[in-house]
């Protein structure tokens, strides 16, 4: 009787251990985000933090503007990185400068708090890393890269879901990055700027429909800053290669501020929307794999 009874309870105790292993493996699983997809994040209901950040990223880009979701620091997840490029008239040096980067667009929409904490799409709620540099002067392809490697490294970044979103001359350098590295972006967005209208377009274009870069460009008709038909020739290539998702384009019919320029301000609104989704809902349904 004592033989059996110390037999039972032997197979009882291997089988606690048993358990015990497989519920500490699920946990480590559910961390590391093995199996069960990705780290449950913890809900976001107010704004994202606004930061500045003086440091020197490479010659072009000396300071830069965080907005972190507010739980941030709460989770070890990955988030989408968006990353903001000012136009023409926010240059600066990235420290006493960097205010101008609060004068327009998303990096406004931060400042005064009305930036959506998270985004549903598909069912899942999603909440921006976004980095707003200040760029010294006109940054080059490499510069951009050695940016986006700094954000990798610094920030908790999805590197499958990021996005690019700029205007005026910012849609420029954007458009000329995700032309160089296409299959690393998710999707864009670029308002009243596009990559020059030269002999490099079409294979600009090209890069960028063979590894089948969702684009949405917004431009005003009456743009007397950077004219219309420069927009529509661009979609224009973009559409010939016959992408699987191809470029959407959307025209205003009238500007705002100084020559008409300004598209960007109605369609960065959170509660601008065509097809019920504003353009963040429009990138996040993309990701890279």
């Amino acid at each position: 009787m004592l033989i059996d009874y110390l037999k039972t309870m032997r197979r009882a105790l291997h089988y606690f251990v048993f358990l015990t292993f497989i519920g500490l493996m699920t946990e480590s699983c559910k961390k590391h985000g093995i199996g069960g997809g990705r780290e449950d994040i913890p809900a976001e209901t107010d704004p994202p933090l606004l930061t500045p950040v003086v440091q020197k990223v490479n010659r072009r880009v000396q300071g830069y503007y965080a907005g972190l979701p507010a739980r941030y620091h709460e989770t070890t997840a990955k988030y989408p990185l968006m990353i903001f490029y000012h136009g023409g008239g926010q240059y600066g040096n990235g420290e006493s400068d960097l205010y101008k980067v609060l004068q327009e667009g998303v990096p406004k929409l931060l400042d005064e708090k009305k930036f959506p904490p998270s985004f549903t799409v598909k069912g899942k709620a999603f909440s921006f890393i976004i980095i707003a540099p200040q760029f010294v002067k006109a940054p080059t392809v490499a510069d951009t890269d050695t940016l986006v490697r700094y954000l990798k490294e610094n920030y908790r970044v999805d590197t499958k879901r990021i996005y690019l979103v700029g205007f005026s001359l910012g849609a420029r350098f954007l458009s000329d990055y995700a032309a160089a590295y296409p299959d690393s972006i998710a999707s864009v967005v670029s308002m009243a700027g596009l990559p020059a209208i030269d002999g490099a377009l079409a294979a600009k274009c090209g890069k960028m429909a063979g590894a089948n870069l969702p684009v949405w460009h917004f431009h005003n008709m009456d743009d007397r800053a950077w004219y219309y038909y420069e927009a529509e020739r661009y979609i224009e290539v973009l559409r010939g290669f016959n992408s699987p998702n191809p470029p959407r384009f959307t025209s205003f019919e009238f500007g705002t501020a100084r020559l008409n320029h300004d598209c960007w301000t109605k369609a960065m609104d959170p509660e601008y929307k065509e097809d019920d989704m504003n353009i963040y809902e429009w990138m996040l349904q993309y990701s890279r794999i």
